[in-house]
C-alpha cells in the first residue's frame, strides 16, 4: 500500500491510472477504523481498479467548530486498510490540506437546518467544506459512505449533483454488531453496562420499520411507538420522518421515507437510522 502526503503526488498518481483507463474508489475516515470503514474499502475494490483511503485522523485546526475527541492510531488503521485491500493511503499534514482559514462556505440549509434537533448545522457545514476540497484534490471517482450517517449521505449526494462534480456518491448498508448496534467509533466510549443497553436504540427503529410495513403513515404516531420502546424520554435527542433523498421532514409518509434518530446513552450520543419505500 503507497502512503501519499501532498497533493500533487495524489494527483500525479490518479491523474496518470485515469488516464490509462483505470477506475479510482476513495474511502475517507478521520481515524479509529472499525469495520464499517473496512466494509465500504472492501466495496471499492470490488468496484475500481484503485482504492484510496483519505484519512484525517491528524486533522486539527483552531478555527473549525469542532474536534474529534476520540483517539486515532495511523499505524493500526493504515494496517486494517491494507489488509482490506486498499491501495494508496493520503493522509496530508494540516498545512497541505488548509493552509489557511478557508473564506468561502459550502451550505445546504435545506438539509442542515430544515429539520430541528439532527445534527449540529455549522458542523455539516464544515464537513460540506472539506469534502468539496477532498473532491477536488482526488479528482473523478466513485465516494464511498456508510448508510448510518444518512443526514451526511443524502448532502453529499446533491451536493456533488448541484455543482456537478465528477463523482459518484455510493452509500452502502450500514455494519451492525449481531444485536443491532450500528458499528461506530464511539461504541468504545461506552462502559459495559451502557454497551448492554445500547442495542434499544435499533430495537426502537425496528419496531416503527415494522409498524410504517403494517400500515402506519402517521410520522407523530411513529414517534410515540419510538419513545414508548425507548422509554425514558430525556434520552432522546431526536426522531425524525424525513424524505430519503431531501431530508425534508414528513407528517404523512410516502414515498421514500427515512428515520432518524438518536438518543443518549451516559456521555455518548448514539444515531441511527432505517428506511422504508411506500408504494405509489
Amino acid at each position: 500500500m503507497e502512503h501519499y502526503s501532498t497533493v500533487a503526488d495524489l494527483r500525479a498518481v490518479l491523474d496518470g491510472a485515469r488516464s490509462e483507463g483505470r477506475s479510482v474508489g476513495m474511502v475517507g475516515t478521520s481515524g479509529a477504523m472499525h469495520e464499517g470503514h473496512l466494509s465500504l474499502i472492501r466495496r471499492s475494490v470490488v468496484d475500481n481498479d484503485i482504492t484510496l483511503l483519505y484519512w484525517g485522523g491528524a486533522a486539527a485546526f483552531e478555527w473549525m467548530t469542532s474536534q474529534i475527541d476520540y483517539a486515532r492510531d495511523a499505524k493500526r488503521d493504515f494496517a486494517l486498510a491494507e489488509q482490506a485491500g486498499c491501495d494508496l493511503v493520503f493522509s496530508p499534514a494540516n498545512h497541505e490540506f488548509f493552509p489557511r482559514k478557508p473564506m468561502t462556505v459550502v451550505s445546504l440549509p435545506a438539509m442542515s437546518s430544515a429539520v430541528p434537533h439532527l445534527e449540529d448545522p455549522s458542523h455539516l457545514d464544515l464537513i460540506a467544506m472539506v469534502m468539496c476540497r477532498m473532491w477536488n484534490m482526488v479528482g473523478p471517482c466513485r465516494n464511498y459512505y456508510g448508510e448510518k450517517d444518512w443526514q451526511q449521505l443524502a448532502m453529499y449526494k446533491r451536493m456533488a449533483d448541484d455543482l456537478f462534480y465528477p463523482v459518484e456518491v455510493i452509500g452502502c448498508p450500514t455494519v451492525r454488531e449481531p444485536d443491532g448496534l450500528a458499528v461506530s467509533s464511539r461504541n468504545a466510549q461506552l462502559t459495559e453496562p451502557q454497551r448492554a443497553e445500547s442495542p434499544i436504540l435499533y430495537l426502537a427503529l425496528a419496531e416503527c420499520l415494522e409498524a410504517m410495513r403494517s400500515g402506519i403513515r402517521s410520522a407523530a404516531q411513529l414517534e410515540e411507538e419510538f419513545a414508548g420502546k425507548i422509554g425514558d424520554s430525556q434520552r432522546i435527542r431526536y426522531f425524525s420522518a424525513v424524505d430519503a433523498d431531501t431530508v425534508s421532514p414528513q407528517e404523512e409518509l410516502r414515498g421514500s421515507v427515512r428515520l432518524l434518530a438518536s438518543i443518549q446513552v451516559g456521555s455518548v450520543r448514539l444515531l441511527d437510522n432505517v428506511g422504508l419505500t411506500f408504494p405509489d
